[in-house]
């Protein structure tokens, strides 16, 4: 990706995302070394293991100033402009790790890390829609359960449905929404009848590639393994490729989702050999230098998030 595509990512990106997927890890396996409370020799009085210590700063000031990177001392040391500030040493960040750390700053800087904790209202529990038990509510009119349940939001807002679309207009719609592709000049032109063009749609390997991505997402999926500096280490992960094409495959093939995450978690246990390839949902993510306790929390962060948030 070229550093402008980057930023152009970025600038879409929740900035805790950020956060979180760059600037922490980053700050972890670069930074925290001299510069944390568990630092063997604290460098120039400097602290970046909390939000308090970034803004406080070091020897030279506060490292961030949230919304201006141009005046944090943080980006000018990651930029390497001055010969006298140039962090991490030795080795600069690649240009697109920089501008996370930019979007970051511009967006405020948030850090979850610290702060005042708020108190929590469990009173407010008991009416909460995720906490109360789901209840039968009879359509509020004739017809699809869910038109109608639709038009009398609409109605609410005094608004109703849009004209019923053409065939033209639905094929491109399912088309895209199931292929990521548009219909072919001869498949927009073919009379062909609509439930014939969304099963066909259905089988073809690209659905699985379409909807594969969303669930890779989930999975934090790579091709490489982050941050590393050692040149006798193999940088990618040479069989990821494998879990990437298990995922297509289960969705082409209808894998019942229990099955799907089950073998993600535990094909070691549940399956047979074969079906191993489907733990990459676990192993095809962050190295954070090896080091094993943040591994592990990154595993642990990826399986909470992922199935139970």
């Amino acid at each position: 990706m070229t550093p402008l595509a980057a930023v152009l990512l970025l600038c879409a990106q929740d900035p805790l995302e950020i956060f979180e997927k760059t600037v922490r890890p980053v700050l972890v396996e670069r930074c925290y070394s001299c510069h944390s409370a568990g630092a063997e020799k604290l460098k120039a009085h400097l602290l970046l293991d909390t939000r308090e210590g970034l803004l406080k700063g070091g020897d030279l000031g506060p490292s961030i100033v949230p919304g201006d990177p141009d005046r944090s001392l943080l980006i000018k040391a990651l930029r390497w402009t001055d010969d006298d500030l140039q962090m991490p040493p030795k080795k600069k960040l690649p240009p697109e790790v920089i501008a996370a750390f930019e979007a970051w700053v511009r967006a405020g800087a948030p850090d979850p890390r610290g702060g005042p904790k708020k108190d929590v209202d469990a009173s407010k529990a008991k009416t909460h829609w995720a906490f109360l038990p789901p209840k039968d509510v009879a359509p509020p009119a004739a017809g699809h359960p869910i038109d109608a349940f639709l038009l009398a939001e609409l109605k609410k807002k005094g608004l109703g449905f849009s004209p019923p679309a053409d065939r033209r207009t639905l094929l491109r719609r399912a088309s895209f929404a199931l292929t990521g592709l548009p219909p072919t000049p001869e498949e927009l032109e073919a009379d062909e009848a609509w439930e014939a063009a969304v099963d066909r749609l259905l089988a073809s390997p690209r659905y699985g590639e379409r909807w594969g991505r969303h669930w890779l997402d989930v999975a934090r999926y790579a091709d490489t393994k982050g941050y590393v500096y050692d040149d006798r280490e193999e940088a990618r992960f040479v069989h990821s490729a494998a879990y990437r094409d298990w995922v297509v495959r289960a969705f082409n093939e209808d894998l019942p989702y229990d099955r799907f995450v089950a073998l993600q978690i535990a094909a070691d246990r549940l399956g047979e050999p074969k079906d191993r390839v489907a733990m990459g949902f676990l192993t095809v993510g962050p190295r954070f230098i090896n080091n094993t306790h943040d591994i592990i929390d990154d595993r642990i962060d990826t399986l909470s998030r992922g199935l139970l948030g």
